[in-house]
């Protein structure tokens, strides 16, 4: 069977319908999404963009940075999506480490980038995607992902969510992660539906937003969904939308409640990372089962949990997870020759925590570099998390370690209160009495106005471990 370009896919779907719709009032339709982008490919043709080369993409708007997307896949490009409020010296870097040929701004004719390769070897050749991680270890990895595997992935949001051409999704998330690319993008392409698109997250206008458009599903965060679920407006039609979908980082149960309990729409709890170009999880959808707590079951990838000597664990049994298919990195794919040190027999170590139950649900502890190890008596910061979120003016927290000279750690706690005057730091501690044995218990508690958060609402805990260690936290 022939490969299947994207060019194939779009024209497959040339229509009247809607494909892309932006906040600011631009709409491209799939027959006007085909012309647009063969014809912005055409130009990259001219420009000299060939298979494989590797563009920087560096533009605001969000669906001009969408067509141009496309039209680097389409002319069998790899993209590499840079955000539009990074500094030049981070520019600079991505574009290093990714290895981008050219950069493009949207706005002049691609620059070539010296010293970048342009004569590939025939596999390096094909349409994808590079990104960044998040660089948690303070040493960014650039991700290759092929089309293939994108497509493959948006084809599992595809049928997790039951996405049709009928949808018509939101998503105010960042177009330089891998979530909006492959869940927003790639997804709404794959099932014929629409998506509306806007630059950032913008909790005035979002349910206006949402009712303005009739979105049938959101595609969110949680830090967008806590901001949400304390504020006192919500949508005039609730019931044209079908869910909510979380991501990108753990959600607290005590928001997940409070959002449906206040607006009646459902919240589909998630798992991804660009390494497996996004989902590995999900949940089913509301009403169809579920389980409170768990990331869902495995979305067209194979998970497994193993001990610290790679051996699989019975069900419950916590562990390391690991993931292997055909959405998860490919070592000999693009810049991925670092993964060879850690990927085995095609499965890769997601670096998280967690269990699954006898009917496959996964169920995550967090990150293995999070735990706290007071005493040898092993912590797990979402567990801590979880439960100082219940108190009724806990509006978000973050559990890190801190060096104790004795214990070699010891857990503390970063709050944001609802209301400080309403807040006290003896209320913390008879709060977290009630419910977590004396080990977990924090030893301090740190009330602050906001917590470090990037673009994703991934909590950055080694800034907040690093004002631990700095003493600036007291």
């Amino acid at each position: 069977m022939a490969r299947q370009t994207l060019m194939d896919i779009v024209e497959e779907r040339k229509s009247g319908r809607d494909y892309l719709l932006t906040t600011k009032g631009s709409v491209w339709t799939y027959e006007e999404l085909y012309d647009d982008v063969v014809r912005r490919a055409g130009a990259l043709a001219d420009w000299g963009i060939r298979s494989g080369y590797r563009v920087g993409i560096r533009i605001q708007d969000p669906g001009e940075f969408i067509l141009w997307f496309l039209a680097v896949l389409a002319q069998d490009a790899v993209a590499v999506p840079i955000n539009p409020s990074a500094p030049d010296d981070d520019v600079r870097r991505t574009l290093e480490k990714s290895g981008s040929t050219y950069f493009f701004d949207g706005q002049h004719p691609p620059t070539a980038l010296v010293g970048a390769p342009l004569v590939l070897k025939p596999r390096q050749r094909g349409a994808g995607v590079i990104l960044l991680t998040s660089g948690s270890t303070g040493d960014p990895k650039p991700v290759g992902l092929s089309f293939e595997a994108l497509w493959h992935t948006a084809g599992q949001v595809v049928l997790a969510h039951q996405l049709t051409e009928a949808d018509r999704g939101y998503s105010p998330l960042p177009l330089f992660h891998i979530n909006a690319l492959v869940v927003a993008v790639l997804a709404s392409l794959r099932a014929g539906s629409s998506i509306v698109v806007s630059e950032g997250f913008h909790a005035s206008d979002f349910w206006d937003t949402v009712d303005r458009f009739q979105v049938t599903w959101i595609n969110a965060v949680p830090s967008i969904l806590m901001v949400l679920s304390q504020r006192p407006d919500g949508p005039k039609h609730p019931e044209r939308i079908r869910f909510i979908r979380s991501a990108s980082a753990p959600l607290p149960r005590a928001t997940k409640n409070r959002i449906e309990a206040r607006f009646g729409i459902g919240v589909v709890e998630t798992y991804g990372m660009t390494e497996a170009g996004s989902q590995i999880t999900a949940n089913p959808l509301p009403g169809a089962g579920g389980k409170p707590g768990s990331v869902g079951i495995p979305r067209g990838v194979e998970v497994r949990v193993v001990d610290d000597q790679g051996q699989v664990v019975a069900p419950m049994v916590r562990g390391l997870v690991e993931i292997r298919g055909p959405g998860v990195i490919d070592p000999r794919w693009g810049p991925n020759q670092w993964a060879r040190r850690v990927v085995r027999d095609g499965w890769y170590p997601t670096g998280d925590l967690g269990y699954l139950d006898p009917e496959g649900y996964l169920y995550l502890d967090g990150r293995s570099r999070d735990i706290i190890n007071r005493g040898g008596e092993k912590i797990f910061p979402r567990e801590v998390e979880e439960w100082l979120l219940a108190h009724p003016e806990v509006a978000d927290c973050a559990v890190v370690g801190r060096p104790h000279p004795i214990l070699g750690e010891e857990p503390v706690a970063f709050v944001v209160a609802r209301d400080e005057t309403a807040l006290t730091i003896d209320g913390l501690d008879e709060w977290a009495e009630k419910g977590l044995a004396r080990f977990k218990r924090p030893a301090a508690y740190f009330v602050v106005k906001s917590l470090p958060k990037g673009s994703t609402g991934k909590v950055a805990r080694q800034d907040l471990r690093q004002q631990v260690r700095e003493g600036s936290a007291w």
